[in-house]
């Protein structure tokens, strides 16, 4: 399972449970932290309390198809700060 626990604590109003069975979030939490149209979360019960845990993507590497050569991998501070 993906995701750590933040502790804080914070009231955004209320949320409906409509007739097909949909909560919103409300808009300035959405805003808050970057949720989009297929967010997906996870539903836990924890007692008579429901939780919904944002599922993070997992990361993705990409890479050019090529062979890295030997000038790829020179000394760090001379890229950084030039050499002598």
């Amino acid at each position: 399972m993906s995701g750590t626990s933040d502790t804080t604590s914070e009231e955004y109003g209320t949320a409906q449970l409509n007739h097909r069975g949909r909560l919103t979030i409300p808009k300035e939490l959405r805003d808050e932290l970057n949720l989009e149209d297929g967010t997906e979360f996870r539903v836990v019960r924890d007692g008579s309390d429901i939780r919904l845990v944002r599922e993070l993507p997992d990361l993705e590497t990409l890479t050019r198809g090529e062979k890295w050569g030997d000038e790829a991998f020179r000394d760090a501070g001379d890229a950084t700060f030039g050499g002598r």
